[in-house]
């Protein structure tokens, strides 16, 4: 790996370790919910630390590991979510950050000894390494096709899944690359589309859609922010008595 390489592996590591240790965004979505507690400090970062690793770890071992090793790829599996337990047990951003420069500067380094050692073994751990991942993988590319039973029905579910092993299936005759790779961008395409599909029927129906309340509560904010900010000019235009003054106020 050149210098570029490890310089930028180092700095996303630390990135991550740091935007996770100030509550601002987390690789693992599991992990996601606890953070406004932590924020908030209802709950200690050591609290925080043990269900981050508890989430975080079997991941980091199945997929994280395993397909670094048989692949030499490096993945973020691997990389940021051992980040994450950092930035989130670490309560100092600036040792967050370090913590996380420092795991990637690991990875980096331990990688080629790691793997020169299990290819020194005489049985084939590599090989039985990757199959850890496997099941994973296998997971992850049915997602979208859940998605699709549970939203728009048994009929639409059918006809995703019919059409995903039917690509699965070419992808492993005729192609070398990962069939769930493409497994899961299928599935992706149909639930896109079928989305895009319902919401024009519905659009012509008359029906609107449900109001997200995530949504609602976050424009009701800018809204109250907008009026406040709106009050706040109000008030400060009648003191301004310099011409200069007036005209920045008019801006």
């Amino acid at each position: 790996m050149d210098l570029i390489s490890m310089v930028t592996v180092i700095v996303l590591c630390a990135t991550t370790a740091l935007v996770a240790n100030i509550s601002v965004a987390v690789f693992h979505d599991g992990i996601r919910p606890i953070l406004p507690q932590l924020y908030e400090g209802s709950m200690s970062r050591r609290d925080a630390g043990s269900v981050a690793f508890g989430l975080s770890i079997g991941f980091v071992a199945s997929v994280g590991i395993s397909f670094t090793l048989s692949t030499g790829l490096l993945n973020p599996w691997l990389l940021f979510l051992p980040t994450d337990i950092l930035g989130v047990m670490i309560g100092s951003r600036l040792l967050a950050a370090l913590a996380g420069a420092a795991w990637g500067l690991l990875v980096i380094t331990s990688l080629a000894a790691v793997n020169s050692a299990l290819t020194s073994l005489p049985i084939d751990a590599l090989g039985a390494l990757a199959e850890l991942g496997t099941p994973v993988m296998s997971a992850f590319a049915l997602f979208p096709l859940v998605a699709v039973f549970y939203q728009f029905g048994w009929k639409s579910g059918v006809i995703t899944a019919l059409v995903m092993l039917a690509t699965r299936l070419l992808v492993i005759k005729h192609t070398g690359i990962y069939p769930e790779s493409i497994q899961i961008f299928v599935g992706m395409l149909f639930l896109v589309g079928l989305a895009i599909r319902k919401d024009l029927t519905d659009r012509a129906a008359g029906q609107t859609p449900p109001t997200c309340p995530v949504c609602t509560v976050y424009l009701n904010s800018v809204a109250n922010e907008s009026f406040a900010i709106s009050q706040f000019w109000r008030l400060l235009v009648p003191h301004c008595r310099r011409r200069s003054a007036r005209n920045f106020c008019r801006l």
